[in-house]
């Protein structure tokens, strides 16, 4: 998306809409009327949204309590609110959030204020290397690298190289047994013109929409090796349908993100 719409408050922003979406208050008029014209093409969204952050929750205790890891970083994070990695990883666990929206930033500073072990910086997920480069965040981490990374809810809005690049340089950067939590976003997409006109909405922002197969993703992430293949998201560790209408149903993938897995060095 061009810098340029992220600091304007008179364009929508895609991370905003998803606040909106989360029924948060960080967001503007101009995202709430966005994400209002998707809400009438797709009644869903709310719910899918809802489903991602659910997913993310489950992410943070598979990382630390099942696999051990003390270290969780996790790009294009969006708002930190109460139903983020932080408030399901236990006390001690070191996390690095990131956002490259500066308003974002911004607000996440003041929703996590002196919480312990949390931080968050401004960073473009596809440039992971400005990240995990800063200074602060090499002192934060002191030497750790095996870690668990989380890249979840955006893959959609990245290109081919910059999934490529994410996946090459985090899988040098880390230490073995470190491990990579994928949302393959917009997977395997069957035709539906309702959701093109979705699309469009995006795109119109200059959020690009990009239509995958599982793989192309799976290609697209070596050298990382999957530990769990890809699963529908409705299919993740218990998810609970019964709040979901046909309709729902038969949607949800596409916009909560389609499918995730675990991929590991």
């Amino acid at each position: 998306m061009p810098k340029e719409s992220i600091i304007d408050d008179s364009k929508p922003n895609a991370g905003r809409m998803y606040d909106y979406y989360l029924g948060g208050n960080h967001n503007f008029e101009v995202d709430r009327q966005a994400a209002e014209q998707v809400i009438k093409l797709l009644p869903f969204a709310p719910k899918g949204a809802r489903l991602q952050r659910w997913a993310l929750q489950d992410i943070a205790s598979e990382l630390t309590q099942r696999r051990g890891y003390d270290v969780i970083i996790d790009f294009a994070s969006g708002l930190p609110t109460n139903d983020h990695i932080h408030q399901v990883a236990p006390e001690g666990t070191t996390i690095v959030y990131s956002d490259y929206d500066p308003v974002v930033v911004e607000y996440a500073h003041d929703i996590l204020g002196d919480t312990s072990n949390v931080y968050f910086f401004e960073a473009n997920a596809a440039q992971p290397e400005v990240l995990l480069n800063r200074p602060e965040v090499q002192q934060i981490l002191a030497g750790r690298r095996k870690v668990g990374f989380v890249l979840w809810g955006v893959s959609a809005f990245l290109t081919d190289d910059a999934i490529s690049h994410i996946a090459q340089y985090t899988y040098e950067w880390a230490a073995p047994g470190s491990c990579l939590a994928f949302n393959a976003q917009g997977a395997d997409l069957p035709p539906n013109p309702t959701f093109d006109q979705t699309l469009q909405i995006y795109e119109k922002m200059g959020a690009k929409f990009h239509k995958r197969t599982l793989t192309e993703f799976r290609k697209l992430l070596q050298p990382w090796k999957m530990d769990q293949d890809f699963i529908s998201l409705l299919e993740w560790h218990g998810f609970d349908e019964s709040e979901l209408a046909q309709q729902d149903l038969e949607m949800i993938g596409p916009l909560a993100g389609g499918f995730g897995a675990y991929l590991v060095k």
